[in-house]
């Protein structure tokens, strides 16, 4: 198992994005997409690189994100996670995220492109892109813009060579 070395100072979070999921016309709708074997796979590696265990897993309540969430509570051995109706896509701000009050070393399963904007948003700025399965571990000060450094971006192909199939 691939752990990622640090001592750190201030609170983490992992923001991951859920990981690849069927279409919405196989679906029937974009609720009800599910994750694909290679997104369940991808999910599964990246759970093995998060550098700690989390206080508690967030998730969007959509299908795809709560299966996300179910594989990183299986391969960390935790107790369950929280559905947050405030992760559903379009609604995950930075703004969100401070309400949340989130505790040191969570794990959040969202959607893009709202991950994204999150993670640029606290760090300040730029254009991030965090592939489906993938995640971003942020150390942040304050949740506020700028307030936060990424301390790593973990894409499926950079995890698979960490990790192994």
């Amino acid at each position: 198992m691939f752990r990622l070395g640090g001592v750190w100072s201030m609170p983490m979070l992992v923001l991951m994005r859920h990981g690849e999921a069927v279409s919405k016309d196989v679906a029937g709708s974009d609720e009800n997409r599910w994750l694909t074997d290679e997104g369940k796979r991808d999910v599964r590696l990246a759970a093995q690189c998060i550098p700690f265990k989390p206080a508690k897993v967030l998730s969007s309540p959509l299908r795809r994100a709560k299966e996300t969430a179910a594989i990183v509570v299986e391969v960390l051995g935790l107790e369950g996670y929280e559905v947050v109706e405030e992760l559903r896509p379009g609604k995950f701000t930075l703004d969100t995220l401070a309400r949340l009050s989130p505790e040191d070393k969570t794990v959040i399963v969202a959607h893009a492109p709202d991950v994204n904007q999150v993670v640029s948003a606290l760090i300040g700025g730029g254009s991030l892109k965090i592939p489906a399965g993938g995640f971003a571990l942020v150390e942040y000060e304050k949740l506020e813009p700028g307030k936060g450094t990424l301390r790593a971006l973990f894409a499926p192909k950079l995890v698979e060579k960490l990790v192994g199939k």
